[in-house]
Formats: structure tokens, sequence, C-alpha cells
């Protein structure tokens, strides 16, 4: 099982507040097959789940028994094979690894499951409840930032008998009880679990870093669960997807708030766009200095504007140390919340999570003393530094023996992916926690190691790990373009060339490029690589 995290803090408002022990104590249910990783003791929390069979014969309730009868036939088994990419040596691939999930039939003959179960998919197949056969799938639609995937099988006898299960159009409320249906382990038949709901929270995906609605439930959610729907009555109001490992009682489910966005985006735009994201930073205005240095009466609220990064599309109307204080007329308090229901608050970027990409948000906010009402659309770009690269090559170059690549969290996860913040380079964490995109298309690119040869003779390892800022005197934006510069200098007319690689701290690397081009086959051979380059930069 991979990390997950759980926190109320916005992951926005300082830089990363997502370091911390509290996400390594989280997992993703996804089940692991043969030798990958040592099942768990069984534990009180696991012996909380039933089989179908034995629960029907146990449920009095006639609708019960009818939902839990049509979730029998809708509810199938996710067997898939992944093999992740080697971020450390971007020129390999990692060993294959067996996974098994949950997932259940909606519309259009989709099958909704868990994008974790499936990411960098070798092969994946699907079994129906009571079947033997398993059914080849192929992906249709994943959305790894609400940790969702949309599937179907090509086999028509697959569908036979199948229908699909609807959603209910609310969020269950405290207390409530909720059924969470999959295939953990422990068994390989079907499994029913039982549980209340704890609290509906704003919290953090583990598998993307994505900031969105969560419902946190004591039902037992186990590997193998991820992709199991949770039924309130006849109706789906979640999917099983993170349980916490160091505490019991603990589950979260995606809310059918968050599936439905994914579904109206794919049917507006006939393709996943994500969610919209504010990219400001912001702190609480909770401290009454700071209400009076910025001239706020006392029937005045809103959170304190520290920073916007540049390509952000509100960087055009925002300003450091604006106030605001509402969005969409929705009030926010000084804490960063606004009113969901009754007894109940959730974090502010709630409401931008409703919206999709290009729509228009309404700000109201305080500027020097003054009320004003601002305007803008919402855009999605990307962290400077990615949060993660689910389904992507990692991008790399070698020149000279030095192989360059980009500073991603999935490079840092290959230190530990628990304790990276503390096993990663220091000076790369920094960068990983800290750096604001200046433009669309900026990367750190780093020097991931290098391979000895005579051409890199003498220079230190001590390079390693560090970030390159300019080539013969020109600033580095991306690998795309050092590669085009690398190519335009040691393919000149001048057989003296030299490139000039100046690194942070003001250390700097001198390579001839008549030796590189000489060294670069004998370096590839005995490192049994196969290209100088990913794809792209070919």
């Amino acid at each position: 099982m991979e990390d997950s995290v759980q926190i109320e803090e916005d992951p926005v408002s300082s830089v990363d507040d997502l370091v911390p022990a509290v996400r390594d104590q989280l997992d993703l249910a996804t089940g692991e097959e043969g030798d990958a990783r040592q099942l768990p003791i069984l534990t009180k929390q696991q012996s909380t789940a039933k089989t179908v069979d034995s629960l029907l014969k146990t449920e009095t309730d006639p609708d019960a028994i009818e939902s839990l009868e049509l979730v029998l036939n809708s509810v199938v088994k996710v067997f898939c094979t992944s093999t992740p990419c080697n971020f450390y040596l971007p020129w390999q691939m990692k060993r294959q690894t067996p996974h098994t999930a949950s997932g259940f039939v909606i519309k259009n003959r989709w099958i909704l499951s868990n994008a974790h179960a499936v990411s960098n998919a070798s092969s994946i197949r699907i079994r129906k409840h009571g079947d033997a056969k398993k059914y080849s799938a192929h992906i249709v639609y994943i959305a790894h930032e609400c940790d969702l995937v949309i599937m179907t099988v090509a086999d028509d006898q697959f569908w036979h008998g199948l229908e699909p299960l609807s959603f209910s159009d609310i969020i269950p409320r405290l207390q409530e009880s909720i059924t969470v249906v999959g295939y953990p382990i422990g068994g390989d038949n079907l499994s029913v679990t039982k549980g209340v709901v704890s609290r509906v929270v704003m919290s953090t995906y583990s598998h993307s870093l994505e900031y969105l609605l969560t419902i946190q439930i004591d039902a037992a959610i186990n590997p193998g669960n991820s992709g199991g729907p949770a039924i309130q009555g006849k109706h789906v109001v979640g999917m099983s997807f993170q349980g916490q490992s160091l505490a019991q009682s603990i589950g979260y489910i995606v809310p059918v708030m968050v599936i439905q966005h994914v579904l109206n985006d794919i049917e507006l735009h006939k393709k996943y766009t994500a969610f919209p994201i504010m990219r400001f930073y912001y702190q609480p205005m909770e401290n009454t200095s700071y209400r009076e240095y910025l001239k706020l009466n006392e029937d005045q609220h809103g959170i304190l504007v520290t920073s916007i990064e540049k390509v952000c599309v509100l960087s055009e109307v925002l300003q450091e140390d604006d106030v605001i204080t509402a969005i969409d007329n929705v009030p926010i308090a000084d804490d960063g919340t606004i009113y969901f229901r009754r007894g109940e608050r959730l974090n502010f970027r709630y409401l931008e999570k409703l919206k999709f990409v290009d729509d228009t948000i309404t700000l109201k906010i305080i500027r020097q003393g003054k009320e004003l009402t601002l305007t803008s659309l919402l855009d999605n770009n990307p962290t400077l530094v990615p949060l993660h690269l689910h389904d992507k090559h990692p991008e790399y170059l070698i020149y000279a023996g030095i192989v360059f690549t980009i500073l991603s969290r999935f490079y840092l996860y290959e230190f530990s992916r628990r304790d990276w913040h503390r096993r990663a380079p220091t000076n790369l964490v920094n960068l990983a926690l800290n750096s604001q995109r200046e433009e669309l298309n900026q990367q750190i690119v780093i020097i991931n190691q290098i391979l000895v040869d005579d051409v890199n003779h003498g220079i230190s390892s001590d390079v390693a790990n560090c970030a390159l800022t300019r080539v013969n005197g020109t600033k580095i934006e991306n690998i795309q373009h050092l590669a085009q510069l690398i190519d335009g200098i040691s393919n000149s007319e001048n057989t003296d060339n030299y490139i000039r690689f100046e690194l942070e701290n003001k250390r700097f690397i001198v390579i001839s490029c008549q030796r590189a081009k000489q060294s670069e086959a004998r370096i590839l051979k005995q490192n049994s690589i196969a290209q100088p380059r990913s794809e792209h930069l070919r």
C-alpha cells in the first residue's frame, strides 16, 4: 500500500504543509498480490467485514436486502499488473507488480474504480461476482487528481445480467449508516462492511495530493477495497479509496459530488479537464493586530493574500495584502472556512472545486480599506515541481555521462516513499516545497548522477542532485531547452566548442563537445542504455 494524506490544512496556504508524518499514517486501499508486500496481521477492525451471503441471511430490512442484491451483481474485481517507471534510472522500468481492487458498473457500459489501482497498467482484467472468467478491460478516461478511472470491457458476454448502479444526489450526514462493498484482502469473495459517517472534510488525496472533499467513515477499508461502492439505501454515495494505517476505524470514501464532477466534465468537454485551482497563498485573519493594520471593521472577515503565482490567471486581478471576504457571494470566515451545513464548515477551496477549468469566479475583497468585487477565469496550472507523474515516463538527457532529468515528487520518492522529506537531498526538498512557477513551460532541471567515463574524469560526484541554472550563460527554461542548446553548440562548425554547465551554489562543469561525441556510444554500451535521451527529446 502507498501513502495517503488526510489533514485539515489547505496545502496552498503555507506552500506545502503536507510533509509531516501525518501523511505517512494513511494508505491507499489497493491490494498487492504475491510477495510484493507482506499482508498485515488481521486486526479487530478487519473482522467487521462480512460476506454478502451471511449479511443477507441476517438482514431483515427488505430495502437493505434489495440494495445488497443489486450491489452483488454490479460490483466487480479488478486485476491489474503495473510496470512503474524508475525516476532515478529514468531509462529503465521497475519490475511488474500485480494489484487487485474493486469497481462497480455505471452508465454507458462503464466501470468505475480508483486510478491508483490501474496506474502504469500493463494489463487490466475484470471479473464479475460469481464468475470464474477474467475479461480484458481498457481505460476510457482517467482522473488522477481525484483518483478515479473509467474502464470498459469490449466483450458483450461480460455485460450480460449487469445493471448500472445509481448515484445519490446528497452527501450523507454525520452518523448516517454506510455500507461498503468490495474485494479486500483475506478472501476472494465479495465482502461487506458497515459503518457510519464520522465527518465530511476537505482533505488531500494521497494519489495526487489534490485537495478535495472526502467523507470519513468508521467502516473498515482494507487493501483491495479501493474502487468499491459505498451504499446508502439503494444508491451509491461514494467510493472507497484510502484508509489510515496507524489508527482504527478510519476509512475514506470519494463522495458522489466529486464523481459527478468528473462525469459532468467529460460530458461537457468531451474529455477530462481536471479541477481548477487558485494558486495564491494566504494566511488566516484571526489575529486582532492583522485586522487593525488592514483596516477591517468588526463585521468584516476573510483571509489575507500573501502571494500569487505569476502564471496563475488570478495574478491579473489579485494583489498581495488583499483580504478575500467572499467567493461567489459565500462569506469566508477569518480561519478560511465557509458554512457547509448545520454544524459543519469546510475550507473555502471547496467552492473552487465545484467549478470547471475556464469557469468564472467572483471574489469580494478589501484592498487598502476599500471593498471591491473582482471577476476572473479559473485555470489549473501544475506546480513547478510536479506532485505526481502517473502514467508518464521521466524525461532525461545523457551528455558526456552526465544524466540530466526533471525534479519531481516522484524523483524524491526514490529516496524514500514515506520519508522523502528527510532522506532526499535538502536542496531538492527545499526546491520542491518552496519553488513557484514563473513561466508556463518552466521546469527544474537537475543532475541525477554521473556515469563514470574518461570524458568526465575528475568531475566530483558531489554535483549529483544539483539544479542546473545556465548553459554557456543562457538561463535554462526546461529540459527541452537544454537539449536544444546542447545540440546547437555541439553541432556548430567550430570543432573546439566547450559547454559550460552552471549549477546552483556557483559551481560549474565544462565539457568538450568533441570528446562528448566520441564518448556517447561507449557510455551507453557499458551502462546498457538504449537511448541517450527520452523519446520526445530525440
